[in-house]
């Protein structure tokens, strides 16, 4: 059984949406950000879930499952009549978008009354972020139409689309891109403004959503540092602007499969000459929680030539006041809440093949393994 979407440039989403009877939604039980098998707990009791693979939260080009079976559910369920599943609600942003996100749009447009299904956590006091109802107005969807699952509910039918776009898979489709194209369409933030004539610093953290889009919208060269907040152009369909990351992971280019259908070029500088991490309780190093060590050279040279000189600005030795500090708070935070006997040895480690053993000192003034 089919739902019923409304014709036009998006018909294609009748030949997606998938109905369930009789399905069981559970609020978020489990939510790991880097798994070891459950990336997420909770949700709907797919029938067959083992075998399941559409309607599952899934990575890869190849889908592969990341979520797992709920829990069973003891006392009372509430009957709901018919819903659309979209996805758990995320505390981290980019999380939010790249890994739950990647439904709500097309759900949207499946008709305009039924509710919007979220599982969160079973907290009668818990309130989902503010980033994703902004997310939400940016979708032009009525925030009435969002359901929370706090507690168990029965859906009558529960319709599911599959992912637009998936982690680790393959970049977004041509459908999708105009579909996200048209959610934005006749906004203010869309016209074609000239370039500033200058560099314009910006906080995404410091604005909601709807300034940080409609900014993006109106640049023609935005300079990002590697992190969550490039995630918010996956909000977004195509974007005439010219996309330079700062990269500062070594061990991966974040996003680069799902921005670059969507920009006019995508580049990186490779803005780190190193990387300072611990570990986890495991013993394995957690790198996702290390800061990064800037290479201001390549990074000056680099910024040059975008048409961007910082050199006359630049004062080595008050930027390496800045660096040790950063890096001496970071420390601080590491050893007081330090799982692993071997911390502190990893860090030095780190430190010393930076070149920043002048740091290591004040690591033995702070407490911790």
């Amino acid at each position: 059984m089919r739902g019923s979407v409304p014709g036009g440039a998006f018909s294609f989403l009748q030949d997606q949406v998938k109905t369930f009877a009789d399905i069981v939604v559970h609020p978020t039980q489990e939510m790991l950000r880097h798994p070891a098998g459950a990336f997420f707990r909770g949700g709907p009791k797919w029938p067959h879930f083992g075998t399941q693979v559409y309607a599952r939260h899934c990575w890869y080009r190849i889908p592969k499952p990341v979520d797992s079976h709920p829990h069973p559910c003891d006392g009372p369920v509430d009957i709901v009549d018919r819903g659309i599943w979209c996805g758990p609600i995320s505390y981290h942003f980019g999380h939010m978008v790249a890994d739950f996100g990647m439904r709500i749009a097309a759900s949207s447009l499946l008709d305009e009354t039924t509710p919007l299904v979220f599982s969160i956590w079973d907290d009668p006091n818990g309130e989902a972020p503010p980033f994703f109802w902004q997310i939400i107005d940016h979708l032009a969807i009525d925030r009435s139409r969002v359901l929370l699952v706090r507690k168990p509910m029965r859906f009558g039918r529960l319709l599911v689309l599959p992912q637009a776009e998936r982690r680790f898979g393959s970049g977004p489709s041509r459908p999708h891109l105009r579909l996200m194209d048209a959610i934005t369409a006749g906004e203010a933030y869309l016209d074609d403004a000239l370039a500033a004539a200058g560099v314009t610093v910006f906080h995404p953290e410091s604005a909601d959503l709807h300034t940080q889009l409609r900014l993006y919208r109106r640049a023609r060269c935005l300079i990002f540092s590697e992190g969550s907040a490039l995630h918010a152009l996956q909000l977004l369909g195509r974007v005439d602007a010219e996309i330079v990351i700062l990269a500062r992971r070594p061990w991966a280019r974040m996003t680069a499969v799902a921005l670059r259908p969507r920009v006019r070029r995508l580049r990186h500088i490779r803005a780190a000459r190193g990387f300072i991490y611990g570990l986890l309780p495991s013993g394995h190093r957690q790198e996702p929680a290390g800061i990064s060590v800037l290479d201001e050279r390549r990074c000056i040279s680099s910024l040059r030539a975008l048409g961007i000189d910082i050199a006359p600005f630049w004062d080595p030795r008050v930027f390496a006041e800045h660096r040790d500090g950063d890096i001496s708070a970071w420390i601080g935070h590491r050893l007081a809440f330090a799982t692993h006997p071997r911390e502190r040895h990893t860090i030095e480690r780190r430190l010393r093949a930076l070149s920043l053993r002048h740091v290591m000192p004040a690591i033995s003034a702070v407490g911790g393994a």
